[in-house]
């Protein structure tokens, strides 16, 4: 798993009384090795989470396993769905800037860790997660309607760099960029290709 720094105010939050952060070590757990390897997996592009929320998670996890026990989830209220929602539209309106989870909570007015709580309980998705799909979805608009080259479209939509839009957009839709407008232009032989590899 790539290096996890937990602030201490995160420590807290999760743990008030640090009972777990008092650990040695921890034997190789099944339910942290999955969430190490998801990080390793979010650190290299690879999934659609967020490496801070998915360090959020682990340390949850962390937390309930070393402790010994799980707490109850927190659900969300009226006011804890409606600041969710305020966000996503936030999102939405901002979705090619850079946007990060700290800056999520901050704008929320909450702490990352109640906000990333909040958020996924209200939504059903990670912060992250729902940015990915804004972006994907603007892109696949921009992929329809515009003659602009990939590059654009990925560095327009709020994509780093092509070589993660590319594989952001093939996981999601099925076929790369290129294909995608081909298909989205008319070339229907693109996606019966795909349907007929389906097992």
């Amino acid at each position: 798993m790539p290096g996890l720094f937990v602030a201490p105010e995160v420590v807290d939050e999760i743990d008030g009384r640090r009972r777990a952060w008092r650990s040695r070590g921890v034997p190789p757990v099944a339910e942290l090795t999955v969430l190490g390897e998801l990080a390793r997996s979010a650190a290299a592009g690879d999934s659609d989470l967020g490496l801070d929320e998915v360090g959020l998670a682990f340390a949850s996890r962390f937390v309930d396993v070393t402790a010994g026990y799980g707490r109850t989830r927190a659900r969300s209220g009226p006011g804890d769905r409606r600041r969710a929602v305020e966000s996503a539209l936030w999102i939405d309106a901002h979705a090619a800037e850079p946007i990060d989870l700290s800056m999520l909570a901050r704008q929320a007015g909450l702490s990352p860790y109640h906000y990333l709580r909040i958020f996924s309980s209200a939504l059903a998705v990670t912060p992250h997660q729902y940015l990915i799909r804004r972006r994907l979805c603007r892109a696949a608009q921009l992929l329809a309607l515009e003659d602009l080259p990939v590059t654009n479209v990925a560095l327009e939509t709020g994509f780093g760099d092509l070589s993660n839009f590319v594989r952001s957009f093939h996981r999601a839709a099925g076929v790369s960029p290129r294909g995608y407008r081909r298909a989205a232009r008319g070339d229907r032989k693109i996606f019966q290709e795909r349907l007929a590899a389906a097992p």
